[in-house]
């Protein structure tokens, strides 16, 4: 289980295997500055993508040489078009709205948590709005890995509902205090430098000297507790690994 040295800019997908059933697509610099970070998850008889990223470049030859002759779940982390712009290429997704995502993977949103079963792989659901509308974080039980979208990552952490989003990463650092052990946060960007605090400018297409993108678990503990602290009024939070930005 390891993750790459560098992230290569090139003209396609950066495909880096976690492990045998675990691959981090991510999206080059140089085809749209967001650069989304997609999981596709293997299990015996299905396979999970996380993310379609922004839709310019091709993306389910790629995601269909991967998973092999598994039975493909499309799901997303929030509807951002950022998360979402390769959708059209496959031919069944699970919707965006809250509705939709509460219905598939059967969760009272948002306090409850939903799991889909791959085939001897089962990953936890957990609602997290508060960026935007429809957040969930996935929970690997077999690697440990916590996925979190937009809500964290090493990067500009942009906020839309205050009190939904501090409630959110509450529940979540709790999930993980509930003993569900967290090898590595995970997150869809990577937008600060190696330089503690420091992010790159809005839209910038380059990323010399990139933090990361792995966080340890108690990254998470450090944001739910710098929100709890806040207090009710957003405000802008500056930390090593994150930056809270209120919009």
């Amino acid at each position: 289980m390891s993750f790459p040295d560098h992230w290569d800019d090139g003209t396609q997908h950066h495909v880096h295997w976690y492990d045998e059933r675990t691959a981090i697509l991510r999206q080059p610099l140089r085809t749209n500055f967001e650069a989304p970070f997609l999981y596709l998850l293997l299990g015996r008889d299905r396979a999970l993508l996380l993310d379609t990223g922004t839709g310019h470049i091709p993306l389910r030859p790629l995601v269909e040489q991967l998973a092999g002759d598994r039975e493909l779940v499309v799901a997303h982390t929030h509807g951002h078009g950022d998360h979402v712009g390769g959708d059209g290429e496959f031919d069944s997704v699970v919707g965006r709205s809250v509705e939709d995502v509460a219905e598939y993977f059967g969760i009272d949103w948002p306090h409850g948590s939903g799991t889909i079963d791959l085939g001897e792989r089962i990953v936890d659901i957990i609602p997290i709005p508060g960026h935007q509308g429809a957040d969930i974080a996935l929970y690997d039980r077999a690697t440990r890995l916590l996925l979190t979208g937009d809500s964290l990552y090493p990067g500009r952490l942009y906020v839309k509902d205050w009190a939904a989003y501090r409630d959110s990463i509450r529940r979540l650092a709790a999930f993980v205090a509930d003993g569900n052990s967290v090898e590595w946060v995970l997150g869809a960007h990577i937008e600060m430098t190696n330089e503690p605090g420091r992010d790159y400018e809005m839209g910038a297409d380059e990323h010399p000297a990139e933090h990361v993108l792995q966080l340890r678990p108690g990254v998470l503990a450090e944001l739910a507790g710098v929100l709890a602290a806040a207090g009710d009024q957003p405000v802008r939070i500056e930390r090593s690994d994150f930056i809270v930005y209120p919009v």
